[in-house]
């Protein structure tokens, strides 16, 4: 049986080269697009939910966006919230250092309980928090214990 020998440093070398490699090829076609739209860019807000007794509620963190930059919409038992956040233009003569804020499109899906009140959710968008009411009707049995019966 032949030896293999190997130098791991060798290898972790060539990783290197290669993640450079890439890292030069993404920012070279960041920087020839003039134009915002061409350059990709989606995203997803952080969402938290909870439940009361009376609705459900989530939260959309949504810094830098107005309340017309944000839709609702519910079909089929799911609420979608998208929009999106305009990337704001350098300043003519300066030149981005590093970009970590996210950018473009956005689009969340939330599953709605059988006992969602469809017809009654509401809104309400302050500090760049949305936050999203759905009232309950009725209770929504989460389990039930079924009684056998002899025949």
């Amino acid at each position: 049986m032949a030896k293999y020998s190997m130098n791991p440093w060798l290898e972790i070398q060539g990783m290197k080269e290669k993640m450079d490699s890439l890292m030069e090829e993404a920012l070279e076609r960041f920087e020839s697009s003039d134009r915002i739209s061409e350059r990709p860019a989606t995203w997803c807000p952080a969402a938290d939910a909870y439940e009361t007794e009376n609705s459900y509620v989530i939260q959309l963190e949504l810094a830098g966006l107005k309340k017309e930059d944000v839709s609702l919409e519910v079909a089929n038992q799911e609420l979608w919230v998208s929009g999106e956040r305009e990337m704001i233009k350098e300043v003519t003569g300066s030149r981005y250092q590093f970009l970590e804020r996210s950018y473009g499109p956005f689009a969340r899906k939330f599953g709605l309980q059988e006992n969602a009140d469809l017809k009654h959710i509401q809104a309400f968008f302050r500090n760049g928090l949305l936050t999203i009411t759905i009232p309950k009707v009725g209770d929504l049995e989460y389990s039930k214990k079924i009684e056998v019966s002899e025949e």
